[in-house]
């Protein structure tokens, strides 16, 4: 019996010290000040309710149709995250941690996903928590970390993808506070 609770012990131990591990491995640091952040939902572009639907960064909304062909940075696309290529829109997929564990975009040829023509965009496949760096159609540069998605009844496909995003306005590639912005962040939420 002295055994056995000798066990019960060490196992709430080792689960207690990798719950708090884990806590702390995924605590969300705060965002930098002045940039425009927040969580979205956005359906696939083949949606019959919502088609043409298109993330932009800079605005921070979705855009339909042709204003989001026109505008938009990326897009849901079957089961890919996919960057409009008729606005260069370039994608790196990059690790599974929070979406500020790492601040600085990686450099050219690292992983990056450049379109080649206007019929073949960069296309990165969506996995649950991944992180994703997207040049923008203004050659800046934002992040977006996948937090939820919902296949549709054949599983050939996403009805939607939940992301958390952040964009850097002045065309680093890094995230940082914007120098005279005081709260911290832009939340631009919107879709949730």
């Amino acid at each position: 019996m002295r055994i056995n609770n000798l066990y019960f012990v060490a196992s709430l131990l080792v689960f207690s010290l990798i719950s708090t591990a884990g806590c702390v491995y995924t605590r969300e640091e705060d965002w930098p000040a002045g940039l425009p952040h927040g969580d979205i939902i956005l359906p696939n572009v083949e949606d019959p309710d919502t088609p043409g639907a298109y993330f932009d960064f800079s605005t921070g909304s979705i855009l339909y149709g042709d204003q989001g062909r026109q505008e938009g940075d990326i897009y849901l696309d079957y089961t890919f995250v996919t960057g409009n290529a008729a606005l260069n829109v370039a994608l790196a997929s990059t690790q599974t941690d929070t979406i500020l564990y790492d601040t600085t975009a990686p450099s050219w040829g690292q992983g990056w996903n450049e379109p080649q023509s206007e019929t073949s965009p960069a296309r990165e496949p969506v996995r649950q928590h991944m992180n994703y760096w997207v040049r923008t159609a203004e050659g800046h540069y934002g992040k977006l970390r996948i937090v939820d998605k919902e296949s549709n009844a054949d599983v050939t496909s996403y009805n939607f993808i939940k992301f958390q995003w952040v964009y850097q306005p002045d065309g680093s590639n890094e995230l940082h506070a914007i120098e005279g912005a005081s709260e911290a962040g832009t939340d631009e939420s919107t879709g949730s």
